[in-house]
C-alpha cells in the first residue's frame, strides 16, 4: 500500500524549553531530595541544591503557563484536556502499553489522549510539591497534615510518574512511526498518510472514435 511520510512541526521551541528544564529541575530535586532523607551527611548541601531545583521549577511552571493561557498551537492548555471523542485512542493506547508494543498504537498530533490527564495532575502534582517545600520548614503541620510527609509521599508518586512516562515514550519510539524522542529535540513528528485514502480529483472520461481520427470514414 502506497504511503507518504510528513515531518510536522508540533513542538515549538519554548514548549521544548520549558520541558526540558522541569526535566532537569525534577531529576535534581528527587535526587537531593533522596540525599537529604538517607544521607544526612551531606543533607545540608543537598539542602541547598534542592532549593536551586525548586527555583528552576518555578520558572519552568511560570513559562509553561504563559504559554498554556497565550501560546499557539499545543502550546495550549485547552489541548490536554480530554475529549469524549478520544475514548477509543485512550484504550488503544492503554492496550498498547499493557501488551509491550504488541497491540497497535493509535494516531494523535501533539499529545497522547492517554497522557492528557496525567500530564495536568503532574502540573499540579509539582506546584503542591513546591508549595508544600516552601511552607513546612516554618510551619510543618497544615490541617492535621505532617507536611514532611505528604512532601515526601507525592515526590514518590512524582518518580514513579517519571519512571513511567520514560517507559512509554522509549516504546512508542521503538515501536510506533512518530519519533516521539527526537520530537522533544527538535519539536518535529512524524506522521504517516496512506496515498490510497488521499481524496483524488475527478477526472473526466475521454473517449475518441475511430471515425473522429480517420478522414477516409468521415462523410
Amino acid at each position: 500500500m502506497a504511503q507518504q511520510i510528513r515531518r510536522v512541526l508540533v513542538w515549538s521551541g519554548w514548549l521544548r524549553f520549558t520541558h526540558g528544564i522541569v526535566v532537569f529541575a525534577v531529576l535534581l530535586m528527587l535526587a537531593t531530595g533522596w540525599l537529604i532523607g538517607h544521607s544526612p551527611t551531606v543533607a545540608e548541601d543537598a539542602l541547598e541544591v534542592h532549593y536551586l531545583g525548586a527555583s528552576l521549577l518555578l520558572f519552568a511552571i511560570a513559562v509553561r503557563g504563559f504559554l498554556g493561557f497565550f501560546g499557539k498551537g499545543a502550546e495550549r492548555f485547552e489541548h490536554m484536556l480530554p475529549r469524549a471523542a478520544e475514548l477509543p485512542a485512550i484504550r488503544a493506547s492503554l492496550l498498547f502499553y499493557l501488551s509491550l508494543g504488541k497491540a497497535p498504537l493509535p494516531n494523535w498530533f501533539s499529545h497522547n489522549p492517554l497522557w492528557k490527564a496525567l500530564y495536568l495532575l503532574l502540573w499540579l502534582a509539582l506546584l503542591a510539591l513546591a508549595f508544600t517545600g516552601w511552607l513546612m520548614s516554618g510551619r510543618p503541620i497544615l490541617f492535621g497534615i505532617y507536611l514532611p510527609h505528604f512532601h515526601g509521599g507525592l515526590a514518590t508518586l512524582v518518580a514513579v510518574w517519571v519512571a513511567a512516562h520514560v517507559y512509554c515514550v522509549i516504546l512508542q519510539d521503538v515501536k510506533g512511526d512518530n519519533a516521539d524522542v527526537s520530537a522533544m529535540l527538535n519539536g518535529n513528528r512524524y506522521f504517516t498518510i496512506d496515498k490510497a485514502g488521499l481524496v483524488k480529483p475527478d477526472v473526466p472520461q475521454v473517449s475518441i472514435k475511430l471515425d473522429d481520427i480517420d478522414p477516409s470514414k468521415r462523410r
